[in-house]
Formats: structure tokens, C-alpha cells, sequence
């Protein structure tokens, strides 16, 4: 496979990132990665080609902006078309997996089990809560909230909220003048970069 960078890698043992991930591994300064995480991986893309499937390669890498946190046992692709984005501020929770060619904006939240697939979009000041998962290529706009156990088919403009309710999904303007406040401690496990 290509640049042999499948497996990608945890920098759990190391104080910059190694040769040959450096070209790909892009790490701004404050940023908080915990134990186990794997980071610029090959996504996972295969095209069937005469009945067989055919891996294509990811020649693109991982972004990861100023003061972020990224939590323990995550996955974070590296991009097939353009690069993996983290942006900066954003919070992420223990195992969760960030397909290739997602762009995550600016002071994001990510709960824990979150999925989002390949090549989706976060908008800035959303938050994706535990466990849910975001279809690929899905647009979320800024300022969005999608609820715990959630599948998101679908774009979402600024300003919205959706979640899972027993009688099916609930799509609708979210409240303003509820906020959520994150501490952000540093629990000195991992690395910080």
C-alpha cells in the first residue's frame, strides 16, 4: 500500500512526529492527544473494479489546528482528496473515529463513540454528541447540535438541532439561549504537542 502508512500511527511514545508521517501530520501548538489515539491512517475507500474490490490510496494528511484535544483510543483518517481537518478549539472525547476528508471547524465538540464518516463537514461552535453518526459527505452548518444515538443523512443549516426521538428523527432551530461550557483540564496522559 501506499508510502507503507496503513496502519498509521500513536504518538504515545514520541516527542514529534517520525519520519515518513511528518509530510503527512500536521500538529499546531497546545494540542492535547491522548493515549492509544492512531492518527493519519488510509481511509478506508475501495471501488469495485471486475468484481474485485480495489483500495484507492490517500495521498493527502491530517490536519490538527491550535487547542484541540483529542481523547484516548480515536481514529483519524488521512484525506484521499484534500486534507483531514481539526480545527482550532475544537474538544474531542474518547473513541471516536474521523473518516478521511472530514473538515471539523473551530470549537467543535465531539462526544464520545461519535462516528463521522468520510468527507463530511462541521460546521463552527457544533457539537456532535455520544455515539452518533454522521453520514458522508453530510454539510453541518455552524452553531448545530446533533443528540446522542443520532444517524445524520442529511445537510443541516446554521443554527439547528437534530436528535432521535421514539416517533423518528426531530430536525429544528436550537435554542440560543441554552450554551454548554467546557472545562478543559489537562489530565497529563498522552501527549501534548
Amino acid at each position: 500500500m501506499t508510502h507503507g502508512l496503513l496502519g498509521g500511527i500513536c504518538l504515545d511514545d514520541y516527542d514529534k512526529v517520525p519520519s515518513p508521517y511528518d509530510k503527512y501530520l500536521k500538529i499546531s501548538k497546545n494540542v492535547m492527544i491522548k493515549t492509544g489515539t492512531i492518527l493519519c491512517g488510509e481511509g478506508f475507500h475501495f471501488e469495485r473494479r471486475e468484481g474485485k474490490l480495489v483500495f484507492n490510496t490517500h495521498n493527502f494528511g491530517v490536519e490538527i489546528q491550535e487547542d484541540v484535544w483529542v481523547g484516548s483510543n480515536c481514529t483519524i483518517d488521512r484525506g484521499r482528496y484534500r486534507d483531514t481537518v481539526i480545527g482550532k478549539g475544537t474538544k474531542i472525547d474518547n473513541g471516536v473515529h474521523i473518516s478521511h476528508n472530514v473538515i471539523i471547524g473551530n470549537h467543535c465538540i465531539i462526544g464520545t463513540g461519535a462516528i463521522l464518516l468520510g468527507s463530511c463537514e462541521i460546521g463552527d461552535g457544533s457539537e456532535i454528541w455520544s455515539n452518533a453518526i454522521i453520514h458522508q459527505k453530510v454539510k453541518i452548518g455552524n452553531n448545530c447540535a446533533v443528540g446522542a444515538n443520532t444517524y445524520l443523512r442529511h445537510d443541516l443549516e446554521d443554527n439547528m438541532v437534530a436528535y432521535m426521538t421514539p416517533n423518528g428523527m426531530v430536525v429544528k432551530p436550537i435554542n440560543e439561549t441554552k450554551k454548554y461550557k467546557y472545562l478543559n483540564g489537562k489530565c497529563g496522559v498522552g501527549s501534548t504537542w
